[in-house]
């Protein structure tokens, strides 16, 4: 870089004000940088925090959704479904049991793929901990359809702060809030509904969640097919 040179054929300097403006450009080029980059690091850990509660959300509607698909009408080892039962083990009712193929088959264990599910809505283990009003969606899973005394079903957590839950019931004709197991046969579609406890103060708003599932479930039998 060349620099100016006077009369007197001394290079020329900067001047105070020439240094202070300097600075002060350098200054503001700082600050935007500074505001962009925490700006991208509060997106980040927002979108993190999205995707966090997100994703137990998905997984919680697929597992249900396979649940719901797999629905078989009674028979030998399932029982009649219905949202009047109250499940062994449970300090809440279960807000509705089936009985459904979604069972894994493995060489070690000696359960074939139907399996009872339940599905209710309990009190988190440690309220203060959980530090919310809602209550948590539990998966209840008996593998054993054979035992000859009830067995308390596997419970696994699905959602966290859940408000209520809800199941809708069509049979054809009409939509209904119950579905007792009185009843032979099963619903055409099932419509699901879940809403959250309010969201606590800059929490993330929990929004609702509904989902149809279509019901489509052919009866077993050990009758072929002889071509008449």
């Amino acid at each position: 870089m060349n620099l100016a040179i006077t009369s007197s054929g001394k290079p020329a300097a900067f001047t105070l004000l020439e240094v202070m403006l300097a600075v002060v450009v350098s200054a503001i080029v700082l600050a935007a940088l500074n505001a962009v980059f925490f700006g991208a690091l509060r997106l980040r850990l927002r979108m993190a925090a999205i995707t966090e509660q997100t994703l137990p959300r998905d997984l919680a509607v697929e597992s249900m959704k396979r649940d719901l698909v797999g629905i078989v009408p009674p028979g030998v080892l399932a029982g009649p479904m219905g949202s009047d039962v109250s499940a062994v083990g449970m300090t809440q009712p279960a807000a509705l049991e089936i009985f459904t193929t979604t069972g894994a088959t493995r060489s070690d264990v000696p359960w074939g793929d139907v399996q009872r599910i339940d599905y209710s809505l309990q009190e988190p283990t440690n309220r203060l901990a959980a530090n919310t009003t809602g209550r948590d969606l539990m998966r209840g899973v008996t593998r054993n359809l054979l035992a000859t005394t009830p067995e308390p079903p596997d419970q696994q957590l699905l959602l966290s702060d859940v408000q209520t839950l809800q199941f809708s019931f069509y049979d054809g004709t009409n939509w209904n809030d119950t579905w007792s197991q009185t009843l032979s046969n099963i619903p055409v579609a099932v419509k699901v509904s879940i809403e959250f406890a309010p969201a606590a103060s800059g929490g993330i708003v929990n929004l609702p969640m509904k989902f149809l599932v279509p019901i489509v479930s052919q009866s077993r039998t050990n009758q072929t097919d002889n071509g008449n």
